[in-house]
């Protein structure tokens, strides 16, 4: 039902020029997708909703506009390097590659946090095959979804698309806090280009190579994590909550989560003017919306700290 929804989206939009496959007349990639007029003006207009609703939450926030080709030091230094990787698996017939977690998930089994060993152990055992031939599937190996870029004559220098906007706002941190005046909190946000090497992007306008993201990085003093000036603007103010070990989305005031949970004052607030854009400014139907506290298995891994 969910898929032919998504079809049916997929076509009509094609046909009336808000997205559609690149390069179409010569075949397209996966992955790939070109805006037409239609769809430009949308996210043009989503831009512009974001960027003035965000931008707006304080008077020291601002927008910066940094490189989508970043020095290899930088994702050395972040993780990406070692850790940006989605487990690969191929079949050994037909040669066809595919993510190895979406394999075992299709087929109703849980992949969070699995190794490629147990993600090997689990396939062999209820004998997974290939989606394409059903053939045999050889070792599943992890695979670095960023796309390197080789720059200057030699090519020696190796530099990476980003993956994500986020690197820009922290490599510019420095410079942007003393020209500002050294005031905190300070907010950066980008809306820029982000680019993953998927293994096998799902059919659709889903799991894109290269896409457009819109991130705000607030910078604060972490002693007044528990404040905020306008914390009695949303005190009152209930969020929809499914926290990591329920199953079922608990509407809780922001004083409530902040006594009883122990989140604090600052977090919330940002949490309560997220949900309110949502609801308020994109009018999302309430029921379609909640934040989800993700598991500590789910956290991407510079965000699994204890």
């Amino acid at each position: 039902m969910i898929k032919n929804k998504a079809e049916k989206i997929t076509n009509i939009a094609t046909k009336r020029g808000f997205f559609f496959p690149t390069a179409e007349i010569y075949g397209s990639k996966a992955g790939l997708w070109t805006y037409g007029h239609l769809g430009k003006l949308m996210k043009q207009k989503f831009e512009n909703l974001w960027r003035s609703y965000f931008l707006g939450l304080n008077q020291n926030f601002y927008e910066i506009e940094g490189n989508s080709i970043l020095p290899k030091e930088v994702f050395k230094a972040s993780g990406h390097l070692e850790k940006f990787n989605d487990p690969l698996t191929s079949c050994l017939k037909c040669k066809f590659r595919f993510r190895a977690d979406e394999l075992i998930e299709d087929a109703g089994y849980n992949a969070n946090n699995l190794t490629s060993a147990s993600m090997d152990k689990l396939i062999k055992e209820h004998e997974l095959r290939c989606p394409k031939c059903g053939s045999e599937l050889g070792k599943v190996a992890w695979f670095n979804m960023m796309f390197d870029v080789k720059l200057g004559v030699t090519g020696d220098d190796v530099a990476y698309l980003s993956p994500e906007t986020a690197q820009n706002p922290y490599l510019s941190f420095k410079r942007e806090f003393f020209s500002l005046r050294e005031r905190l909190p300070l907010g950066l946000a980008m809306i820029g280009k982000a680019f993953r090497n998927e293994i096998s992007p799902r059919q659709g306008f889903f799991r894109l190579r290269e896409f457009t993201q819109a991130e705000l990085q607030i910078f604060f003093n972490p002693d007044d994590i528990d404040k905020h000036t306008a914390w009695q603007d949303i005190s009152r103010y209930k969020l929809n909550i499914l926290f990591s070990k329920d199953k079922k989305v608990s509407q809780l005031s922001c004083n409530d989560l902040n006594k009883k949970h122990k989140l604090p004052k600052f977090y919330l607030y940002y949490l309560a003017k997220i949900q309110e854009f949502y609801l308020e400014v994109l009018i999302i139907p309430n029921v379609k919306f909640m934040l989800r506290e993700l598991s500590y298995s789910e956290k991407v891994f510079y965000n699994n700290l204890h």
